[in-house]
């Protein structure tokens, strides 16, 4: 997180050599650099893409016909196309400012994303270097708070679909025992400490969840309406809701860098036909068909999340739920891998060496699980909560940073013909902060209101 060891020691570099210009601050940070180590057990293209898909793939893609509702038939699939695009490139555009920065400062390891904000700031402009310790911690503690709310999120869609079951056949329980039921199988999951142990379950989680999926759409394809009969162009006053779907659907930017360096063969990952393209090519293809099949056959009366539209008698309905649970469980594994691997490094420097190292990120790893679990508990409407820190954190980490740095480390070389690359970065920010204010004012907005129901102000 703050590293301050890691910040003192720096500093002793460049004050030990008498000086403060530029490049032995950069020199010294450089040498700070934790970096992704070459893992001990490397991951193959298929596994890869089972990780990538699994990090993109979850209660996000169930939303999607409320978000097309929000954006028109005609014009929601236009946006999804261009919002997809924009998220694809800027996982192209993190991967290339990462390696550049290795390359031009001689890295032995390939910096994570937060030391990829902090090279690109200590690099650049003077204005922007004093700043750059400052923006490695933002950008960690955006994606700590991004993963682990999403984890607090999963378990109460697991708790809750667990007590929907158990309610429908007569064992009627308090929401917190089941989630002291959930707790049981994620802190199982959980420990798993290698993504190429974690690809199994990211295996099982996506057929699952394809099956779930396959049922749903199934379903939704009987009795469909005519296509004139649904909205095609929504009110411009629903666009910031359908944004805000769309964005958290695509959230995946914080696996791209962990994913490349755990692969036998990284270059694969962001080639043409790599599992970066690959990827999230399907995955837009599943939100583009789950937001238009979903609207067009339930239009304005479609739910939250579709599972809430099948008929709770229905067998299949079931059966839907139970896949949903698995595959939920298992990519709470897959986004928990992120925070941990941030601050284990920080606890090794603060508090080791330790005896039995493995023993202590299980420990670690432990308590992570219990911090969501009680958060899960404790917080009310802490789904309203985790959508105003993802409009925040989110936006920030998948639309905003990357296209900062790539224009901060390429500014002496150029963007190519027309400057089109400059645009593209530009357009890109303009988005991300349209996406961050009209993000944050709808959530807080919802926040009000639901606190209000609670305490009968509405």
């Amino acid at each position: 997180m703050g590293d301050k060891s890691r910040k003192n020691s720096a500093t002793q570099d460049v004050e030990a050599n008498g000086t403060s210009d530029q490049q032995q601050q950069v020199e010294a940070v450089a040498k700070a650099v934790h970096g992704h180590p070459v893992s001990e057990h490397p991951t193959t293209y298929c596994e890869t893409l089972m990780h990538l898909l699994k990090g993109n793939i979850g209660c996000g893609m169930l939303a999607m016909g409320d978000a097309f509702r929000n954006g028109g038939l005609l014009m929601a699939p236009i946006l999804t196309v261009f919002i997809g695009t924009v998220c694809i490139y800027n996982n192209h555009i993190l991967l290339n400012v990462a390696h550049k920065l290795k390359s031009r400062l001689k890295l032995e390891h390939c910096p994570t994303f937060s030391e990829t904000v902090e090279l690109s700031f200590a690099t650049g402009p003077k204005s922007l270097q004093k700043h750059a310790d400052l923006f490695r911690t933002t950008v960690n503690v955006f994606v700590i708070i991004t993963q682990l709310g999403f984890c607090c999120v999963y378990i109460l869609f697991v708790s809750n679909s667990i007590k929907q079951f158990c309610d429908e056949y007569g064992t009627v329980l308090d929401i917190h025992i089941h989630m002291i039921f959930a707790l049981v199988p994620i802190m199982s999951c959980a420990m798993i400490r290698n993504l190429k142990f974690i690809a199994p379950l990211s295996t099982a989680a996506n057929i699952s969840m394809a099956i779930g999926l396959g049922i749903i759409l199934s379903y939704c394809v009987v009795d469909l309406p005519t296509l004139n009969s649904r909205t095609a162009v929504a009110h411009w006053s629903q666009i910031p809701l359908f944004f805000g779907t769309a964005i958290y659907a695509f959230e995946g930017i914080s696996l791209v860098l962990p994913l490349q360096l755990e692969m036998k063969t990284p270059n694969r990952f962001a080639s043409t036909m790599g599992v970066l393209n690959v990827g999230m090519t399907i995955v837009t293809f599943i939100i583009l068909t789950m937001g238009f099949v979903g609207f067009w056959r339930f239009g304005d009366d479609v739910k939250g999340s579709l599972t809430l539209n099948l008929p709770p008698t229905l067998i299949l309905s079931k059966i839907v739920v139970g896949l949903m649970v698995f595959a939920i469980i298992c990519t709470y594994t897959l986004q928990f891998y992120v925070p941990v691997a941030i601050l284990w490094p920080s606890v090794q420097e603060k508090y080791g060496p330790f005896q039995s190292p493995a023993l202590a990120e299980y420990l670690l790893r432990a308590v992570l699980v219990f911090a969501t679990f009680l958060a899960a508990e404790v917080i009310p409407h802490l789904a309203l909560f985790i959508s105003l820190v993802g409009a925040i954190a989110s936006t920030f980490l998948a639309l905003i940073f990357p296209p900062i740095c790539h224009m901060v480390v390429w500014k002496d070389e150029g963007f190519g013909a027309f400057n089109w690359k400059l645009h593209m970065d530009i357009i890109t920010i303009v988005l991300g902060l349209l996406g961050f204010v009209t993000g944050t004012y709808f959530s807080l907005h919802d926040i009000i209101v639901a606190f209000s129901k609670d305490f009968g102000f509405h």
